[in-house]
């Protein structure tokens, strides 16, 4: 996380740069305490997008086969993504991904587990559930929109923030996992203009 602060900064200057970029609901990020932050995922450029809107850092889940390079793999740690399996969580990873929230700080997830054009709620990894559910995190649901084109507006969209508190400790079945994540997701498609 050394190069945390550097690095927004300077995502933030070159997103404003090739997009206009409107946020909206800055301020239903919670300012402490464990934080997931669910979104849309369309382009490569999402991750950039909403490092900006945050002033607290962002721990992303991002795809494992990006962590090849072992130069990126260093870049990409020290801003505090890490590696996950789309098609199962491995123990290694899902250990990380508490320990972000059981330390309070914020982590990011696009839980269609894919870029994809369409928002589908029965599509959503219940990760998102089982990680706010395990952690007692707050859940906040965030809609991307845009084209991404160069210098078109590109809207941030961050939602109210969900409260899992109620189902810290509690072991949830795969069915009730699967309902909340269609929850979350349900919101983050009502967030997207």
């Amino acid at each position: 996380m050394r190069l945390y602060k550097a690095a927004s900064i300077l995502f933030y200057f070159y997103m404003h740069t090739i997009y206009d970029v409107e946020y909206i609901g800055r301020g239903n990020m919670p300012k402490d305490g464990a934080v997931i932050v669910c979104a849309n995922h369309k382009s490569a450029a999402d991750p950039l997008l909403l490092g900006g809107i945050l002033e607290r850092p962002l721990h992303f889940m991002a795809k494992q086969e990006i962590f090849k390079n072992k130069f990126f793999s260093w870049v990409l740690r020290e801003i505090g993504a890490f590696p996950v399996n789309r098609d199962s969580v491995e123990m290694s990873s899902f250990k990380h991904a508490l320990g972000v929230l059981k330390n309070g700080e914020v982590m990011g997830i696009f839980s269609q587990a894919t870029r994809t054009e369409e928002i589908d709620e029965n599509a959503g990894k219940a990760g998102v559930a089982l990680f706010a559910a395990r952690s007692g995190a707050t859940v906040v649901p965030v809609g991307i929109s845009g084209n991404y084109k160069w210098f078109s507006k590109m809207t941030i969209n961050m939602g109210e923030p969900i409260d899992f508190k109620e189902y810290e400790g509690k072991k949830l079945r795969t069915p009730e996992l699967e309902e909340l994540t269609k929850e979350i997701m349900s919101k983050v498609k009502q967030l997207v203009k």
